[in-house]
């Protein structure tokens, strides 16, 4: 049989880890929730169209681009 070596890791580092994970799975679930809310508020807020005057340019210079907006 092969000789396996069985690690060993101290209860208070085992602790440590645990907590920071907990702490850490804790503020992504806070992150996840506020998006969640984000997203509902910006989802749920009335969109407001609005209608901007447009207007036609025409023979500006004979080198530039002629180019009409809003049609």
């Amino acid at each position: 049989m092969e000789n396996k070596e069985v690690v060993m890791i101290p209860f208070v580092a085992h602790e440590s880890a645990m907590n920071r994970m907990e702490r850490a799975n804790k503020r992504l679930w806070v992150v996840i929730l506020v998006m969640f809310i984000g997203m509902l508020i910006y989802f749920l807020l009335p969109t407001e169209v609005v209608e901007e005057n447009t207007q036609d340019i025409d023979n500006i210079n004979s080198s530039e681009i002629h180019q009409s907006i809003g049609e």
